[in-house]
């Protein structure tokens, strides 16, 4: 028999010199690395969520707006129609949406917490819609 082939032997069928020494090795990278690695994926997804959530708030800001300018529309339309698209998408307001109705302009801001996935993240997202009044003109002043 040669000398490495009974060093083999005694080792254990899988096991060798060479592999003897790292055992263990394998546990300390997976412990190391799948923290990290998880940890990446869930900001990954909490950026999606952070997204989808401004989407929302845009979208909610911008019905608030359009049904306060309307030609009769006012400041309880724009704050009805803002709560009303962010309870349908079934996002969570932070406070009461504010809008600003002047003669020439409706401005409403709405402000929206996004859904905590990441444990480390707590962020609210806060969007504002400015669209102009819309005013009627009868044919014989055009």
């Amino acid at each position: 028999m040669r000398p490495g082939r009974a060093m083999r032997m005694r080792l254990g069928r899988h096991r060798t010199a060479s592999n003897a020494t790292e055992v263990g090795e394998t546990t300390t990278q997976v412990v190391l690395a799948v923290p990290i690695v998880l940890s990446f994926i869930l900001m990954a997804v909490q950026g999606a969520v952070y997204m989808h959530t401004a989407h929302v708030a845009s979208a909610s800001a911008a019905r608030g707006a359009s049904a306060g300018a309307a030609l009769n529309g006012g400041i309880i339309a724009a704050l009805d129609a803002a709560v009303r698209s962010a309870a349908e998408l079934s996002a969570q307001l932070v406070e009461e949406p504010l809008a600003k109705v002047d003669a020439n302009k409706v401005a409403v801001t709405v402000n929206l917490r996004v859904p905590q996935v990441s444990p480390f993240f707590r962020f609210n997202v806060s969007r504002t819609v400015v669209e102009p009044r819309e005013r009627f003109i009868p044919e014989d002043e055009r």
